[in-house]
């Protein structure tokens, strides 16, 4: 599997994190997308980032807002994450995306010496987040 970015990669390497989101999709009681769109926060600026087969997207992003539902069955959430120890707060040094034969990730690298990875699964189309 190869990867595609679409759209442009955001100006935030070397720039503090200043909030992080995840919009999660439930079934039922459980999680089966834990990272289906991620937000970051840099300056007084949003992004978002999220996956579509082997492909990244970069967007620019207002500031996430709870998601509106209409069943019980099936559902997305917004989780806070601003207060992940060694993310916020701290400097993004490097992003470095990677592949491989089932699988397109995005590596996050902060001072603090924290890695966030979100991975996405191409074949089962759901993402997961590693820290």
């Amino acid at each position: 599997m190869s990867f595609h970015i679409n759209g442009n990669e955001p100006s935030i390497t070397g720039k503090v994190c200043k909030g992080f989101y995840l919009i999660q999709h439930q079934e039922g009681e459980s999680i089966t997308d834990q990272a289906n769109v991620a937000y970051f926060k840099f300056d007084n600026n949003w992004v978002k980032l999220h996956f579509d087969g082997e492909t990244i997207f970069w967007r620019e992003s207002q500031e996430p807002s709870e998601p509106v539902n209409n069943c019980l069955s099936t559902c997305l959430s917004l989780l806070n994450l601003s207060e992940l120890e060694g993310v916020v707060d701290h400097v993004l040094t490097d992003i470095v995306y990677g592949c491989d034969e089932k699988h397109v990730w995005v590596n996050f690298v902060f001072s603090s010496d924290k890695e966030l990875i979100i991975k996405h699964h191409g074949y089962d189309d759901y993402t997961t987040i590693n820290y």
